[in-house]
């Protein structure tokens, strides 16, 4: 495989030759894997992974060429399994025990230092609480934006919806937890 081929290029030519798809996994493992540790806890995150490429390489005939990166699609794809665990599984409970690895990530603007201030269990509860109160697609669009710093576009393309339902969908999961994080603040002065 050359080294400047495109993820469009390496997916079509999985289409003549399967095999070659191993490159997608080998350029993107790695960034699924740790996104499903973030949503998921470790145990499940291989699973995940595992599942998602599986259907990645079943639907490799969908994935749209224009795309630079598939890292977008398969996140899009991992967060469908995420949900379909979740709703089966009740996993929303390990988004607590990853948390507090996260906080020191977001220390870098206003909206994360508020963040960074929730030190105890009970904030995060808290906030986990709000987040799952979220619809999906609010809850799944701030977490590719906060989490995997997806831009506004890659997750348009990754949950399969326009630019503009991304902004108005973390928009209103950033009124949410804003208020959640005040109440939060507030209450522990």
């Amino acid at each position: 495989m050359e080294a400047g081929a495109t993820d469009a290029e390496v997916i079509a030519r999985s289409l003549r030759t399967p095999e070659v798809f191993a490159e997608v996994f080998d350029r993107h493992q790695r960034a699924v894997h740790a996104y499903a540790v973030r949503r998921a806890g470790r145990d499940a995150a291989d699973d995940v992974l595992s599942d998602a490429f599986l259907t990645a390489f079943g639907q490799r005939k969908r994935y749209k060429p224009d795309a630079e990166s598939a890292l977008p699609w398969l996140y899009g794809i991992a967060g469908n399994i995420l949900r379909r665990r979740w709703r089966s599984l009740a996993a929303t409970d390990r988004l607590v025990q990853s948390a507090a690895v996260h906080v020191v990530r977001f220390a870098d603007s206003h909206e994360n230092q508020v963040v960074d201030r929730l030190g105890s269990t009970q904030d995060w509860l808290s906030v986990r609480t709000v987040l799952e109160q979220l619809p999906d697609g609010d809850r799944e669009a701030i977490l590719l934006f906060a989490w995997e710093e997806l831009t506004y576009p890659e997750i348009a393309s990754a949950m399969g919806i326009p630019v503009g339902t991304v902004r108005s969908r973390i928009h209103r999961a950033r009124r949410h937890l804003r208020a959640a994080i005040d109440d939060t603040l507030e209450v522990g002065r």
